[in-house]
């Protein structure tokens, strides 16, 4: 039988060994309920395209054959209006990635985060940091892009502004660089072409993310329809080149300002002999841009079969959008580098579990308001140096009164408003106003016109107002 001492010491024992046991299992729960929170965070699926233009079937342009695009934007809201920082990949890609405006930086517009927000955390750092596992492939930055973004390192395949598989094409090499004709129609499959191996390789990624124990954010870059116009032959069947009608509006804009440029880009690709803004080649290039729409479109329609596959769309915000806007032929213009209103406003479209489907919003939105609002969904905070403002609210009411310009920088800089664009370049020694109402198709400039003095003022103002001085 036991004395009083040994009692005593069996008691204190007991309890020493109920403690540790308690906090044992506190640690557990606590440890599970960590894990549980982490997995309960939303995955991002984040497509990325270079030079898409908002005319796709969700856009109202029914001749175009983006099945897989137009089904998505039926899952989630549509952006009608949203316009990029800089009308060129680079600086566009560094503002919306960095979440920093291109009007913060004093000199022309920097390509890379690492020039534009130096020191400032990424949109998919700060994603990493917050217990996300982080894959890039493809064109996300247009190189490398800052540091700390991803938890292996990206993959690009080697993409450039493309690699030419027409066995025939090398009797038409030609342009700066021998970069290759601007087009061609190979009878190949979706692989043969570098977003085909970029599609490819995100599948097989996000078949090994599904399986981890943590939220995933899967970056996927294409880069078609960026020229060169190469696609299989199989999407260029889709259109009769024949009837797919052209600019109606091949002329300067009445009072254009000489500094207003086209860009330079179709001449570092070979002609084939077809001569620059003849019709045939206005046919051709619109043809060609097409066909190279409807080929990411499959891509991406690929993706998000994988995403239903693998039962992750309840818990996946995907995320599609272009860099710019894109110059088809209006006033005889091609690709981007202006500020005209074709060359700033960018397809955007939000897919968020639990938020508004089969929506569209007429908001004037900027790229770079991504940034906060993929931390909003996600339930991270937002940095402080990020400019961009959260969307959220228009995911729940696209409808809303949501009252915000958007500001474009390049050699000048410019403002849209939901009625006008207005560019000035020298400190508004030169200008450019459209009336978008009256004048969609930006074939007068009004900056001089006494109707509108009171409009340049106020939006000459604005920038003034926005812009940092050199």
């Amino acid at each position: 039988m036991m004395n009083k001492k040994q009692i005593t010491y069996m008691m204190i024992g007991v309890v020493i060994f109920v403690s540790f046991a308690s906090v044992a299992f506190a640690g557990e729960a606590n440890k599970a309920q960590a894990q549980a929170e982490e997995q309960s965070k939303p995955n991002i699926l984040f497509i990325a395209i270079d030079d898409l233009r908002p005319e796709l079937g969700c856009y109202g342009a029914d001749y175009i054959h983006s099945p897989n695009i137009d089904k998505l934007a039926e899952q989630g809201v549509l952006f009608n209006r949203t316009y990029c920082q800089g009308p060129v990949c680079g600086p566009s890609r560094s503002s919306m990635l960095s979440g920093v405006h291109l009007l913060s930086f004093p000199g022309s517009p920097p390509w890379s985060t690492d020039e534009l927000a130096p020191g400032k955390i990424t949109l998919p750092a700060v994603f990493r940091q917050a217990g996300y596992y982080t894959v890039g492939n493809g064109k996300i930055f247009h190189g490398e892009g800052g540091q700390g973004c991803w938890s292996e390192a990206p993959v690009s395949l080697g993409i450039g502004h493309g690699k030419f598989h027409d066995p025939e094409s090398a009797n038409y090499i030609g342009g700066t660089k021998n970069r290759g004709p601007f087009f061609e129609a190979p009878d190949v499959s979706d692989s043969t072409y570098l977003d085909g191996l970029v599609c490819g390789k995100t599948i097989e990624d996000m078949r090994r993310l599904a399986a981890m124990d943590k939220p995933f954010f899967l970056a996927c870059g294409f880069i078609r329809p960026h020229l060169p116009f190469y696609a299989p032959k199989k999407y260029w069947d889709l259109y009769d080149r024949e009837k797919l009608a052209i600019a109606d509006n091949r002329d300067l804009p009445q009072n254009a300002p000489k500094v207003l440029r086209g860009s330079g880009e179709f001449h570092l690709y070979g002609d084939r002999g077809i001569e620059y803004n003849s019709t045939e080649f206005h046919k051709i290039a619109r043809h060609g841009y097409y066909a190279c729409v409807s080929y990411v479109d499959a891509l991406v329609g690929k993706l998000l079969a994988t995403l239903d596959e693998l039962d992750l769309r309840d818990n996946t915000i995907v995320v599609l959008w272009g860099d710019h806007g894109w110059n088809l032929g209006e006033h005889n213009f091609w690709s981007k580098h202006n500020l005209l209103h074709t060359s700033k406003i960018t397809p955007l479209i939000i897919c968020a579990p639990g938020f508004k489907k089969k929506a569209k919003t007429e908001s004037i939105v900027e790229l770079l308001d991504s940034y906060p609002t993929l931390c909003e969904l996600a339930g991270i905070q937002i940095p402080e140096h990020v400019e961009g403002k959260s969307m959220v609210t228009l995911l729940t009411d696209p409808d809303q009164d949501w009252k915000k310009p958007a500001f474009t920088k390049s050699a000048g800089i410019s403002i849209t408003t939901a009625d006008y664009s207005y560019t000035e370049w020298g400190g508004g020694r030169t200008r450019m106003l459209f009336d978008l109402k009256k004048d969609p198709g930006e074939n007068i400039n009004v900056a001089e016109d006494p109707n509108y003095e009171e409009v340049v003022k106020e939006l000459s103002a604005c920038i003034k107002k926005k812009a940092v001085k050199k």
